[in-house]
């Protein structure tokens, strides 16, 4: 075993950068930019390109920060994963002067170890086990030297382990060299020097059987895959039948300003209407609303439909109730604004709301922008230009129902259609 304090092992990588060293070559194209590097060839053996030892019973090549404050290591005979040795550390980083502790593994005699050609396909494993309890986490980060003190960078983390946590069981942990940052601090992983562990926070620990393998990364399966989206303005859009499309309406809430509810007496087509009751009478209530988005809540670009499409629906009034209904229909964009108009009976297919059932069809092209006075005044049937103060048809959020002042009316087989 080899004890190296920080300043031998700067004086050793300085001897052998100032007698040469190998880094990587660019080369510049005959044309504006550089060649890309192609991807090496992965040899059929790891040997043939790199040894692929690094701690096997041997610990010539094994060193350990000097201060027995921040780091206590020694190879033992006691606890082993497999041979005659294995590697005991314990640690507190934060100890008083440890701003670094850990300990490196220089393998092969310390030579330079070319690994360019099997960076893609290989990973460090080791085999790992808690001296006592279990750890949920490995603080050690992964570095690996070149000669002229480069260095790449990998976090242990969990999702390299072969169980959730680190107990007294010897498991098995594999972090890829694709994992590694070798950017930020320039590794030339043509000429290796050494694997160095820094230990973070604190801990104690046994290793063994450090090594190169080779590794693919499994691919990865998604454990929640989003069902494919409907085109959303591919017309007919049926919005609330017996619940609303994708479970994505809102403002099915009763308190002091409004009651909406899914009821079944009496639907339209189905088993379920919707029944609003609200007053905004008391000084708390501003607004009842009730909406709906048609696309996962993705915006909409409504504007290859604008001209032809219509929000349709059937509605009936409760008995005893007023033909008036306080309500405005709109579309809303992300950006808060709206293009809405108020219900009245020009857009049902009898006349004035009764208690029947009847269908009310509200072109887009009747929406206004603005507030709810111009939401009153009609637009001409095809101009989209009352478009331009209200909503923005690229950018559609949802389609809204403001209830004003107080009111009560079913509304059923809620749909988006085309009129043309």
């Amino acid at each position: 075993m080899i004890a190296r304090s920080t300043q031998a092992l700067f004086l050793t990588g300085l001897a052998v950068l100032l007698a040469g060293c190998v880094q990587f070559q660019t080369r510049t194209s005959l044309y504006a930019g550089m060649e890309p590097a192609p991807v090496p060839e992965r040899p059929e053996k790891l040997s043939l390109a790199v040894e692929p030892v690094i701690y096997a019973d041997d610990d010539t090549d094994l060193w350990f920060m000097e201060n027995p404050d921040c780091v206590q290591g020694q190879v033992t005979t006691e606890v082993v994963a497999q041979g005659e040795q294995a590697i005991e550390v314990a640690w507190n980083r934060n100890a008083e002067g440890c701003e670094w502790s850990g300990l490196g593994i220089g393998w092969d005699g310390w030579a330079g170890k070319d690994l360019s050609q099997v960076f893609p396909y290989t990973a460090i494993q080791m085999r790992v086990r808690a001296r006592e309890g279990k750890m949920y986490g490995l603080p050690i980060v992964l570095t690996l030297e070149d000669y002229a003190g480069g260095m790449g960078f990998a976090y242990t983390g969990n999702k390299y382990f072969e169980r959730p946590f680190i107990d007294e069981e010897w498991q098995t942990v594999t972090v890829p060299l694709s994992s590694f940052d070798v950017e930020v601090e320039n590794l030339d992983a043509t000429n290796v020097k050494q694997l160095m562990l820094e230990l973070q926070q604190s801990g104690s620990m046994y290793l063994d059987d450090i090594q190169l393998v080779f590794y693919e990364e499994e691919e990865q399966e998604p454990w929640l895959v989003e069902a494919p989206r409907p085109d959303p303005t591919a017309l007919p859009i049926q919005l609330f039948d017996d619940a609303f499309i994708n479970n994505n309406g809102w403002g099915l809430v009763t308190d002091n300003c409004q009651s909406i509810v899914p009821t079944s007496t009496n639907p339209s087509t189905g088993t379920t209407a919707l029944h609003l009751q609200w007053d905004l009478a008391p000084v708390q209530c501003y607004e009842g609303m009730m909406g709906v988005s048609w696309d996962r809540w993705h915006p909409v670009d409504v504007t290859p439909i604008a001209s032809q499409a219509a929000i349709q629906f059937d509605v009936r009034l409760p008995e005893g109730t007023s033909a008036r209904l306080p309500v405005r229909v709109a579309l809303e964009d992300y950006n808060r604004q709206v293009s809405q108009i108020i219900l009245d009976a020009r857009y049902t297919s009898a006349g004035p709301f009764t208690t029947a059932w009847q269908t009310v069809t509200i072109p887009f092209t009747e929406l206004r922008g603005g507030g709810r006075e111009l939401a009153a005044a009609p637009a001409t049937v095809g101009n989209l230009s009352a478009f331009q103060d209200g909503a923005d048809l690229r950018n559609v959020k949802q389609l809204v129902f403001f209830l004003d002042e107080s009111g009560e009316v079913f509304i059923d087989n809620l749909r988006l259609v085309d009129v043309n």
